[in-house]
């Protein structure tokens, strides 16, 4: 038998694989992520699943052959934090810069709470600075 710290970890990394495919990103989110979820991240505004189909509509919109690597992942009680990578290739424009046909990373670290088998809040973390210099060189 599964813990509840393992279960959490099967999901978020559920999450990752289908968040990633281009065809099942929507239906991912759908069935993880809790429609009402609290996502702490300025740059888009809003909330909910439907912030997080936005996000990851404008990733595949902009990279081609989307990976992440998990390089970390620690569980304490509701909270899953993930330290990663997601890269692809740079296939259509993204903030403000034609595609430039490079592979590019942006470094992330993602906290999760879950709860009732869903994600119920995210607080992403990433290095988009860096991933702008990268596309700007």
């Amino acid at each position: 038998m599964k813990t509840s710290s393992q279960l959490s970890v099967d999901l978020i990394e559920h999450f990752y694989r289908g968040v990633l495919d281009r065809e099942e990103y929507s239906r991912t989110i759908d069935e993880l992520v809790a429609p009402d979820a609290l996502v702490h991240y300025v740059p888009y505004g809003g909330n909910g699943a439907d912030l997080l189909k936005k996000i990851w509509q404008t990733l595949h919109s902009a990279f081609d052959d989307l990976h992440f690597e998990v390089e970390q992942v620690l569980v304490q009680d509701d909270c899953v934090a993930v330290r990663g990578a997601t890269s692809g290739i740079h296939a259509g424009p993204f903030a403000g810069h034609e595609p430039t046909g490079r592979r590019l990373t942006e470094r992330a670290h993602v906290f999760y709470r879950v709860a009732d088998g869903r994600i119920r809040e995210v607080w992403p973390m990433v290095d988009r600075a860096a991933l702008l210099r990268d596309l700007e060189s």
